[in-house]
């Protein structure tokens, strides 16, 4: 709902924009992180050929059939060729490109889950968030902001190399019990990454008449540590108090997390859409605010339907 802020102008609607895009970089980091808070010990659930199966199964046959469903919705035909290529390149839809990444991801799991089986594995796991931190975190973003261009010799440690970083750290942070002192630092490193990220797209924009992308990297250090800081503000709350007082149950809480894969793989075809039958002015603050949660209710009430009804179920698992 925010797609705005790729594009610059000297607005109110993209300087909002800018803001909503920095308060809510951390989600892709966040849900690497949750992965790997969630999977790397799946040896105590089962083998790893169950793992592959569930993951894939999950993921890249749903991946197939929304692209095959959204191409021919945008083409009104079928072209296998055009398809396959499409598809292959991520074409078909942009914000799919999420799904090569996470499979890649997923094949990784099992190598890094042994280290998860003793705890002085925890060093070895805590070295290899260090490693990619300094290079893609660190020395890439700089050559970047310096040089608009990497050089070949940083070409492996680009994506999607970096990403291993969060799945890593999800697991170390969900596994460390922190202390109240290093919490508020952490929080002071995510709003403080926030801010420069904010100004200093907000200063070279103006200055280049273009939106400056330089901190527009999921594996920068800005953006890493938003994303700790946000992973463990959630942590640390007490979301069973709140639960009681608002008299959520987790049933209620079960069939609505249970549609968000589903919502992921629907919203922009009925973003799409709405906008074009109701002529909505994506440049509304309301739109971009109101209309992304009506959006996401709507989204969550089509995929429950979807859910009720038998084979085509499993489209959106």
């Amino acid at each position: 709902m925010n797609g705005i802020v790729h594009s610059y102008s000297t607005s109110r609607s993209w300087k909002t924009a800018l803001i909503f895009e920095v308060i809510c970089y951390w989600a892709v980091p966040v849900f690497i992180m949750l992965s790997g808070a969630t999977l790397l010990k799946y040896r105590e659930r089962y083998n790893t050929k169950t793992f592959f199966k569930k993951r894939f199964i999950k993921v890249l046959i749903p991946w197939i059939i929304w692209s095959l469903i959204t191409y021919i919705i945008k083409n009104k035909n079928l072209n296998i060729l055009t398809f396959v290529n499409d598809f292959a390149y991520t074409k078909i839809e942009g914000i799919y490109w999420f799904f090569p990444l996470i499979l890649y991801l997923y094949c990784l799991i099992p190598i890094l889950s042994i280290l998860t089986e003793k705890e002085e594995y925890k060093k070895t796991l805590i070295g290899i968030v260090i490693f990619i931190f300094i290079f893609k975190a660190i020395i890439v973003p700089i050559y970047r902001i310096i040089n608009k261009t990497i050089p070949s010799i940083f070409s492996y440690f680009l994506e999607p190399s970096g990403y291993i970083m969060f799945l890593i750290l999800g697991y170390l942070l969900a596994t460390t019990k922190l202390s109240k002192k290093k919490r508020i630092i952490i929080y002071f490193l995510g709003i403080l990454s926030a801010l420069i990220r904010y100004f200093y797209t907000y200063y070279f924009s103006i200055k280049e008449g273009a939106v400056n992308k330089d901190l527009f990297d999921y594996t920068s250090a800005i953006s890493v540590f938003l994303a700790i800081s946000v992973f463990v503000f959630i942590k640390y709350i007490d979301w069973k108090k709140i639960a009681e007082k608002l008299h959520i149950t987790s049933s209620m809480i079960s069939k609505i997390s249970s549609c968000s894969f589903g919502v992921y793989l629907i919203h922009k075809l009925v973003k799409s859409k709405l906008t074009n039958i109701l002529n909505l002015n994506i440049y509304s603050i309301w739109y971009r605010t109101i209309g992304a949660i009506i959006l996401y209710l709507i989204c969550v009430f089509i995929v429950y339907i979807i859910k009720k009804i038998p084979i085509i179920k499993n489209i959106v698992p």
